[in-house]
């Protein structure tokens, strides 16, 4: 609700002199012409009567109106009436936000950035969770690799050993097993100098 109401009256013969007097510059193009006021100054006084205005309205709210007569002000452009106005007013106002209004802004301001930083960290933290697994999955990736690599190579090594095993089974084996159990049981003072002798005289390709 506003803080002052302030109504301007003049009779119907200053309002129609003022209007008469306009250069015709200003009136061009607006309703101003002397038809158009007349018709429209008769409607407001048809609307507005004493016991019927919006005045009445504000002075139910205990927003008393303040009557200012115009046709009193012979000054340049309704100067005195300015004044008489500023007087009502006051000063010139700030009607930007309050205190309150500023806080209220702050607060939510705060929690916009607030909220921005912890999509952020939540954005980052993600990515991070990302990396972890991508680097976890190219470790286990790679371990199989050189896993199934040492078990081709043992596979290869062992294929590779066998045609050995077998020769050494067949042919060398059975002559060394005789010979340690000879050692054994003569139990000489030199047991590679006697096995070696042992090997040699029982080398089944000498005749």
């Amino acid at each position: 609700m506003p803080e002052a109401v302030i109504s301007l009256d003049g009779d119907d013969e200053f309002l129609k002199k003022r209007v008469m007097n306009l250069p015709e510059l200003v009136v061009a193009g607006t309703h101003n012409t002397e038809d158009l006021f007349l018709k429209r100054l008769t409607e407001f006084r048809m609307i507005n009567t004493d016991d019927q205005t919006v005045l009445n309205y504000f002075d139910e709210l205990e927003i008393h109106p303040e009557h200012l007569d115009i046709t009193a002000d012979t000054s340049f452009n309704m100067s005195q009436v300015v004044e008489k106005v500023l007087k009502v007013v006051g000063v010139p106002r700030n009607y930007g936000p309050t205190k309150e209004e500023r806080l209220e802004l702050q607060r939510i301001e705060m929690e916009k950035r607030l909220k921005l930083e912890a999509l952020a960290a939540l954005e980052l933290q993600r990515k991070e969770e990302e990396e972890r697994k991508e680097t976890n999955r190219r470790k286990e990736e790679w371990t199989a690799r050189v896993k199934e690599v040492k078990e081709q190579e043992e596979e290869v090594l062992q294929a590779q050993s066998y045609p050995l095993r077998n020769y050494l089974m067949k042919h060398v084996m059975p002559t060394l097993n005789q010979g340690l159990i000879e050692v054994c049981k003569v139990r000489p003072e030199d047991a590679i100098d006697y096995l070696a002798e042992y090997l040699f005289e029982h080398n089944p390709q000498v005749d």
